[in-house]
């Protein structure tokens, strides 16, 4: 597969086609650049995005949600975590909802993972969020995170990918109050809490969990036994068999 060249609109971040063999759908930033605009980004959600949260829910029918509820209906969330925490393996995702790649991932990989490992109490999954892509990336992200509290982030990350548009031209307050309202979660509180120090720190958090372990592209993985040492996983394409070798090793013990 081909990485097409990509021009970054956000200032001072940069993509990179990466010529490792191992990776080649990634995107490749300075997390550093995450972690410099990070609070000042999410600060200015509200401004550049401004709603009136009491105004009602719009009626749009957002593709995909029929499929997000099936795909997520009945399985364990707790904030950014999906599936039982007695799971004796954990599969940890670092990505940006902007990211084609994740995209791809979680539309092609992501539900048989979900129907295997998750649903049967085998895999824990874990999501951690970045924003390398600009600005849509971190508004995306900070509506996600902030339906966490209501155990609807999983919901509201898959819809998002199933809706990802142009970069940087498609995250609307109009587009992210239909997915969060799909996802079953209050969009006034969701829209409320956005622009939040919580919201703000658990995504800065993220960065730094990223950084401190060398990843520098999305989509990117780690998985490992519960409370053991982590490996990072390079598949060579995205695709199941390359996530189902890496877990079913890791199951083995």
């Amino acid at each position: 597969m081909v990485v097409p060249k990509l021009h970054a609109k956000e200032r001072g971040a940069r993509h990179i086609r990466t010529t490792s063999p191992r990776r080649p759908y990634v995107y490749a930033l300075s997390v550093a650049v995450v972690v410099a605009g990070l609070l000042t980004g999410l600060s200015q959600i509200s401004a550049h995005r401004s709603t009136n949260a009491s105004q009602p829910a719009p009626t749009t029918v957002v593709p995909g949600a029929g499929a997000t509820a099936a795909l997520l209906d009945g399985i364990p969330q707790h904030g950014n975590v999906l599936g039982s925490p007695q799971a004796p393996v954990q599969l940890i995702e670092y990505a940006d909802p902007q990211c084609p790649y994740c995209a791809l991932y979680t539309l092609d990989v992501l539900p048989t993972l979900v129907r295997d490992y998750v649903r049967p109490g085998k895999v824990q999954l874990v999501f951690r969020g970045l924003w390398f892509l600009g600005q849509d990336s971190g508004t995306a992200l900070a509506a996600a995170t902030a339906a966490a509290s209501q155990n609807r982030f999983w919901n509201v990350i898959d819809l998002l990918y199933r809706n990802q548009g142009a970069e940087n031209a498609w995250v609307t307050d109009s587009l992210l109050r239909s997915i969060v309202t799909a996802a079953g979660a209050d969009a006034d509180r969701v829209f409320a809490a956005r622009s939040s120090k919580g919201v703000a720190s658990t995504i800065n958090t993220w960065s730094t969990l990223a950084r401190n372990a060398g990843v520098n592209s999305v989509p990117n993985f780690f998985y490992g036994s519960r409370g053991g040492p982590l490996q990072q996983l390079t598949p060579s394409a995205i695709a199941v068999p390359e996530f189902r070798a890496a877990l079913d090793q890791a199951l083995k013990g």
